[in-house]
């Protein structure tokens, strides 16, 4: 990613301005306070704390410093697994920019499917700046009889490991690894997965290299 693309990046709305903006109204900042803090006018505080107007990340920093991981408190998923007799369980933070789960087409002697048994699957958060979590699930089963556990909730029948954080062009990297290496038996999925990757992460104003991009023109 070209410098200038990582700036401008910062320099997107950030849609979360408002909640922002309260949190540190709530811990007894003035509007005032606020616009000398973000280097700006009060009348633009008032808009944000209306939610009229958005600031960006740059311009929102110092509250973003603050108060960011309070934001982040809003957005979290439970994981856990076993290892070793033991239950682990990790709560992790930040928004889940992908989750997507890959299949065993189970089918009967003729060749027609009868069901598709999820195996797999891949989950990604965005932890704020340039920090992604990627979490790598299987179908968990039972020890004795290999059967896939089930669950109404679904979250609770994949065991996880928790990948070191990465940055974005390193997230695009591990995820076309994986696509080529790990997903060998699953063609579709491993030919799709790089698409469904960036386009996610540009629906989320992400910039990267590798993109042709056609600016509509207004």
């Amino acid at each position: 990613m070209s410098e200038e693309k990582g700036e401008n990046s910062k320099k997107k709305p950030f849609k979360l301005t408002k909640n922002l903006i309260r949190l540190a109204l709530n811990d007894g900042w003035t509007q005032k306070e606020i616009a000398d803090k973000c280097r700006t006018q009060q009348s633009v505080v008032s808009a944000w704390a209306k939610g009229t107007k958005y600031g960006n990340e740059q311009q929102l920093r110092p509250l973003l410093e603050i108060y960011g991981h309070k934001l982040r408190r809003n957005t979290f998923k439970l994981y856990w697994r076993y290892e070793g007799g033991r239950k682990l369980f990790f709560r992790v933070e930040g928004k889940v920019m992908l989750s997507q789960y890959f299949c065993d087409m189970r089918r009967d002697i003729r060749g027609k499917l009868v069901k598709k048994v999820p195996l797999f699957k891949l989950v990604i958060h965005h932890q704020g700046a340039d920090q992604f979590l990627v979490v790598k699930q299987h179908r968990m089963t039972f020890k004795n009889t290999n059967q896939e556990l089930e669950c109404s909730v679904k979250d609770g029948i994949w065991g996880s490991e928790i990948l070191p954080p990465v940055s974005l062009l390193e997230l695009i990297r591990f995820v076309d690894e994986y696509a080529e290496n790990t997903l060998k038996e699953y063609p579709s999925d491993a030919a799709t997965l790089p698409f469904l990757l960036r386009r996610s992460l540009l629906n989320h104003g992400f910039s990267f290299e590798g993109v042709e991009e056609y600016p509509a023109k207004w």
